[in-house]
């Protein structure tokens, strides 16, 4: 029989210890689950663990601290970080410390799974790497199916486009340039696009390029030499360094500066970086995936970004459409994210009123999806009952809209094209009806045949 790989797993919350150290047993592991740290590094010291997963936030030990403290004392063990409190920056901070993976909770088991199976290989346990590698290949078609393009809420028919855009790029290793306006989702696309890769066991590694200084920004991508500049007190890999392997998102690339982009260029050329203040070429392979709202043609005509890197990185477009060109989705993405808001503030979800309905699929949605999801926390905090009323929405959208009239038309904003007002008041007829063409057709003062035309017409499902 062959020896069973030995996994340590140190968390302070026990609910968590005990679901994450059953779920690793199933697989065969021998697993040693610690609530105290300590105990944990003490019984690591004396030979016994293979593999590390921890917590981030404990008491006493830090998982960071645990991370360094194995990679200083263990090197050849990998520690897996799973934690709560996740953000970007931790995630770098403790990839750059050592970590061999970085997990959210609540972690689904297959990614769990994958992260300790990917450990284990790395470590080099005499385990059975064909049924591992077989488990690897059922986890990323299971993560397939359940991540990726499942995460993009939509049915409308330029959101279909967006969907298949991604599966047919996915399994490429092209470039990719996200367009569309603030706030549409384009790292939800960009995340989807890696999930759905042959990279979707490496790390997406997501940089603003508009909200980094620009004196940092080389830095944070290429990494940098101890001594390198004033604070420099260590040597520390860049973003292109550590997502070698996996994707680089680049948000907002329209706003790198012209010498960045040189570097940046060479950089994607040659697969191959330097830190700043160093001198060693080193190697990588990261695809780079780009998004934007600006027009980057406009800009190169400008001379404000580079012909060449633009041509690097338009190898492949998906243009995500604004809010107020795909209301059909505004119901479901409203009950999909009141559904998150209430399960974040452990509440039942609060529904919309018919009133309420409308308001949304009226308003021109300027902030997109990342402002009707901020409208529908404040509507949960300032509805008194279990229903969101007109007005519970925001100043913002009730300014901007008509009050709803139950014996008059369905109100509209303007200014508008006779086209959009025409769709839109089917749309919202359609909802109020719940689909009943003939009731719309009559709330909307045309005939049933018209409407069987317009709603041909204009796509409308």
């Amino acid at each position: 029989m062959k020896e069973k790989a030995t996994i340590l797993v140190f968390d302070d919350d026990a609910d968590s210890l005990s679901s994450i150290a059953a779920a690793l047993r199933r697989d065969g592991f021998d697993v040693h689950p610690f609530a105290d740290p300590k105990e944990g590094l003490a019984h690591l010291a004396s030979g016994g663990g293979d593999v590390v997963v921890t917590d981030l936030k404990m008491p006493g030990i830090t998982g960071m601290e645990v991370v360094r403290r194995v990679v200083r004392e263990n090197p050849a063990v990998p520690v897996v970080v799973v934690t709560a409190f996740g953000t970007v920056e931790s995630a770098v901070e403790a990839i750059r410390a050592g970590a061999s993976d970085y997990l959210l909770k609540p972690v689904g088991i297959p990614q769990l799974r994958a992260a300790v199976f990917k450990a284990v290989k790395e470590r080099g346990k005499n385990v059975d790497l064909e049924r591992k590698d077989r488990e690897i290949r059922r986890l990323r078609e299971e993560k397939k199916r359940r991540h990726g393009v499942g995460t993009i809420i939509g049915d409308s028919r330029k959101m279909e486009e967006v969907i298949q855009k991604i599966h047919v790029v996915a399994q490429t290793r092209m470039n990719v340039l996200i367009q569309g306006e603030s706030g549409t989702g384009k790292e939800l696309v960009a995340r989807a696009i890696h999930d759905q890769s042959p990279r979707w066991d490496m790390h997406f590694l997501p940089i603003n390029c508009a909200a980094i200084p620009e004196s940092l920004l080389e830095s944070e991508l290429f990494g940098h030499e101890r001594g390198a500049f004033t604070g420099a007190v260590a040597a520390r890999q860049g973003m292109m360094e550590i997502a070698s392997g996996g994707t680089l998102f680049l948000d907002e690339v329209g706003e790198m500066s012209l010498s960045l982009q040189v570097k940046l260029l060479r950089a994607l050329e040659q697969k191959e970086v330097i830190r700043v203040g160093g001198s060693e070429v080193i190697r990588v392979d990261v695809r780079i995936i780009a998004a934007t709202n600006q027009d980057l043609r406009a800009r190169v005509a400008e001379k404000r970004f580079r012909e060449d890197l633009f041509y690097r990185l338009n190898v492949f477009t998906i243009t995500v459409p604004p809010l107020r060109e795909r209301r059909e989705d505004i119901p479901k993405l409203a009950g999909h994210f009141l559904g998150e808001i209430a399960r974040e503030n452990n509440v039942s979800p609060k529904k919309l009123s018919a009133g309420a309905r409308i308001a949304l699929l009226t308003y021109r949605w300027p902030g997109n999806v990342r402002e009707l999801r901020n409208a529908m926390e404040t509507a949960s905090l300032v509805a008194k009952g279990e229903t969101i009323e007109w007005g519970d929405l925001t100043p913002e959208i009730l300014d901007n809209i008509l009050p709803p009239s139950p014996a008059g038309p369905i109100p509209l904003p303007s200014p508008r094209t006779l086209e959009e007002i025409e769709r839109e008041a089917i749309v919202a007829a359609l909802l109020e009806t719940n689909g009943n063409k003939t009731q719309a057709a009559k709330m909307l003062g045309i005939g049933l045949r018209t409407l069987h035309r317009k709603v041909k017409e204009f796509g409308i499902s």
